[in-house]
């Protein structure tokens, strides 16, 4: 481990910790790094783990942190970014934890309006705010669509649901909500959902607040634009259910059900959307989905739009693939239309 002050038992623990993950970014660290350096509240360590990147993104890293006692370097062989997380939680030592992707960057008073935002009123367990997402074109504020404060199982209903973003990112938490047999699956994708719903299941009391001090920056070739495969849908529900199962007693007399039947559903929508997809609705594990969802019809009207539902429906047939297809160029071009009517 690289470090830029004195050894780690001899530092004063911080207010904050933030999580860094960093895998070949080597052209898009400097305005990350120096939007953390340049925060208007200081009290904070930044745990920089550099996930065996291919580039010069480690030598980059020590160039831009070098000098600044509170970065630490963190250099380990490639494991995904949800391995790099644990491996930084492992050395975290503040009050609080957050999460900045190494592509993105933080806008100067972040980490003050957080931790105002955690700390008043009598405290709470997370807060979260809303988001700036930059393309190469435009930015745009986006908004949480759920912003009143939350206790018991709300959390998790709005995770699972996306009543509010289920990154890890845009969010303070209290370092324990990490403790205590948390599991980190390596997930190529949602990684941070799976996260937030072993936290929701701890009962969290969240706050909400009208502020965008995240920017988040849609790059091409980055993970959330990979293609999404049946075989990862499938995987994803069984850690969902591994999750449950482990929280059951927690989650007994819950809407947890219908929470897991949303989730999942949002996925394999996901994967249909795509016209290249081959067509699985036979498979046991839609069949299952489509039970369940038969059992949460009228509720899921609340989370579906008509196009999406039907798009789910008509996935059972094959003879049915042309009219999915035609449902999905519809949705592209209105999608499209909106987005150019709005920017």
């Amino acid at each position: 481990m690289d470090t830029n002050a004195t050894p780690k038992e001899h530092r004063a623990a911080p207010a904050v910790s933030v999580v860094i993950p960093v895998y070949n970014l080597e052209g898009y660290l400097t305005p990350c790094l120096e939007s953390v350096r340049g925060q208007s509240f200081a009290d904070f360590e930044a745990i920089v783990v550099d996930d065996g990147s291919k580039d010069g993104s480690l030598a980059e890293i020590r160039r831009l942190t070098a000098g600044d006692g509170r970065f630490v370097v963190l250099p380990t062989e490639n494991r995904g970014v949800a391995r790099a997380r644990e491996a930084a939680l492992a050395q975290a030592r503040g009050r609080y934890v957050c999460f900045l992707d190494g592509d993105d960057w933080w806008e100067r008073d972040m980490l003050e309006r957080m931790v105002a935002a955690i700390e008043e009123r009598g405290g709470c367990d997370i807060v979260c705010g809303n988001y700036i997402r930059v393309c190469a074109t435009y930015r745009a504020e986006v908004r949480e669509r759920r912003t009143a404060d939350l206790e018991g199982l709300g959390y998790l209903r709005e995770v699972m649901t996306f009543g509010i973003a289920p990154s890890l990112w845009g969010k303070l938490f209290r370092r324990t909500l990490f403790d205590g047999g948390l599991k980190h699956y390596p997930m190529r994708r949602g990684q941070d959902t799976l996260v937030n719903i072993q936290i929701a299941c701890r009962a969290p009391r969240v706050r909400f607040i009208d502020y965008a001090g995240y920017n988040y920056l849609q790059r091409p070739g980055s993970e959330i634009h990979s293609r999404l495969s049946f075989d990862y849908c499938r995987s994803y529900a069984e850690a969902v259910d591994d999750i449950f199962g482990r929280n059951a007693a927690r989650l007994a007399g819950s809407e947890a059900d219908l929470c897991r039947t949303v989730n999942a559903l949002w996925w394999y929508i996901g994967y249909i959307n795509r016209s290249s997809n081959p067509w699985r609705g036979d498979d046991p594990y839609v069949v299952r989905l489509r039970d369940e969802a038969a059992r949460h019809r009228h509720a899921l009207n609340r989370y579906f739009s008509r196009g999406e539902l039907l798009m789910f429906d008509f996935d059972r047939w094959r003879a049915m693939r042309p009219a999915v297809i035609l449902l999905l160029t519809l949705r592209r071009w209105r999608t499209s239309l909106v987005r150019r009517m709005a920017h």
